[in-house]
């Protein structure tokens, strides 16, 4: 018997009222690290016939950078035939972009079932009655594997929620591991120090299985490394084993599409000229990981993954909010960053732009657990215009009024030309940056991935629109 998409549409709303009643630490974030314990994940997982362990997996951690390699990595091992589970987060429009095949969104009826399903499994009696309710990254965690089983995937892109060592993710059975960057960042949960942070990261090794990572500082690099050895994994890093080079970046701004063009050195390949969709050499640096992650897939039995492969999976890459452009009279753009290391590297090309130093604004929000100070002075030299707002859809927003004190501290002996606005809401921060920037100009959303994700809404005029496209 049929289920009428209005039914079906009904059961997704309901399982969706029942994920977001859960604890969310995306919205509350926790103090340290007591509420993360894996053995409890391992406990769920084995109550869902613990699919972790059947399907081969590549897990990715990393202060930034982690979701656009996973995406790039994703991206190659469809080009060579393989059918994809993509698991990030957190989600832009709809909450199963965080949980996609072969680059797709489940259809809602899809995840109603597997919600329904687990929600009957989790009401079963547990051994501990002591024990507090799943959260709602550990549903929808177990929901993204039970997808994947369901869907009889050939492999698995994981990006890690927080941390690595604790996280929800790391139980998985990786063939590669990934750790994009180090920074400072959720310092008041992974610690205050590079050390500290590389060591929650390092938690994702494995024994015997090859990390892959960036550039990181010394501090960092040393504590990954001691890991390592001690795991005895083989370690492949960008500036030593790989070398990556940008040979062009188009201009925002001018009629060039979004996008760049390097080469990259791996001890197995020499790849003269890879073109991604992004912008940025952190991008770069990023799609430079995942091409040696597929490398060694390749070289472990993967042999579907070539050279070809690799340059059309690099060359097809979908990831949004990631300095993306809305073309208009002025440019929307919108980027996810939301540290100050993140907020640097915008800076770098948004200042590379065609578009001149007074025609640029910035509407910018910041979570309150975030470096906003930091993250305005990293920003601040690049634009002239600056609208200080909050996003909705969390309550984690620091006030307008209080990020304008803020940056008033930082403008005065700096930069007395620059205006600043305040905003109540994003919509309206929008309207005003198009009334004060130039047609030729551009309004520069960023410092929150919730302030880009509902930017996003804005300018796509649909709450509801993924910017991943249809539904399987």
């Amino acid at each position: 018997m049929s289920v009428e998409p209005s039914s079906s549409h009904a059961r997704y709303q309901s399982v969706l009222s029942w994920l977001f009643d859960r604890i969310d630490y995306e919205r509350v974030r926790p103090n340290g690290l007591s509420p993360f314990r894996l053995e409890r994940m391992e406990g769920l997982l084995e109550q869902i016939g613990r699919p972790h362990l059947q399907i081969p997996a590549i897990h990715i951690a990393g202060t930034k950078g982690k979701g656009s390699t996973a995406a790039v990595l994703e991206s190659i091992l469809r080009a060579s035939g393989l059918k994809t589970g993509l698991f990030t987060s957190p989600h832009i429009a709809r909450f199963e972009e965080r949980m996609r095949i072969n680059g797709r969104l489940p259809a809602e009826l899809k995840v109603a079932e597997l919600a329904e399903q687990l929600r009957t499994i989790l009401q079963q009696p547990v051994s501990d009655s002591a024990e507090r309710a799943p959260t709602f990254f550990e549903i929808t965690t177990l929901l993204a594997w039970m997808l994947f089983a369901a869907e009889n995937v050939d492999i698995v892109v994981l990006e890690t929620g927080l941390g690595g060592r604790l996280d929800c993710t790391n139980v998985c059975r990786p063939l590669v591991t990934l750790i994009t960057s180090i920074g400072l960042d959720h310092t008041h949960i992974l610690g205050a120090t590079h050390d500290l942070i590389a060591y929650e990261k390092a938690g994702i090794l494995k024994p015997g299985i090859p990390l892959i990572h960036g550039p990181v500082p010394a501090a960092a690099e040393q504590v990954i490394a001691a890991r390592a050895t001690e795991l005895q994994c083989p370690r492949y890093t960008i500036g030593c084993q790989l070398q990556c080079t940008v040979s062009r970046q188009n201009r925002p701004g001018s009629d060039d599409p979004p996008g760049l063009e390097f080469s990259l050195q791996t001890p197995a390949a020499s790849y003269s000229s890879l073109h991604l969709p992004l912008l940025g050499n952190h991008q770069a640096r990023n799609a430079s990981l995942a091409v040696m992650a597929a490398e060694l897939l390749q070289q472990s039995g993967y042999s579907m993954i070539t050279q070809e492969s690799i340059s059309s999976g690099v060359a097809q890459t979908v990831w949004p909010l990631r300095f993306e452009q809305f073309p208009g009279r002025p440019t929307l753009v919108l980027d996810a960053a939301h540290n100050p290391d993140s907020l640097q590297a915008v800076a770098q090309i948004l200042a590379d732009s065609a578009w001149p130093p007074e025609s640029r604004t910035l509407i910018f929000a910041a979570s309150s657990d975030k470096d906003a100070e930091g993250m305005l002075a990293a920003i601040l030299p690049a634009v002239q215009h600056v609208i200080l707002t909050q996003f909705c859809t969390n309550p984690r927003s620091i006030p307008p009024r209080q990020l304008l004190q803020m940056l008033q501290s930082r403008i005065s002996p700096e930069r007395p030309g620059t205006q600043i606005h305040t905003a109540e809401t994003p919509a309206a921060a929008l309207q005003l940056a198009n009334s004060i920037t130039p047609p030729g100009g551009v309004v520069l959303t960023t410092g929150s991935a919730f302030l880009a994700a509902e930017m996003r809404a804005i300018a796509a005029d649909s709450n509801s629109q993924s910017p991943f496209g249809s539904q399987n």
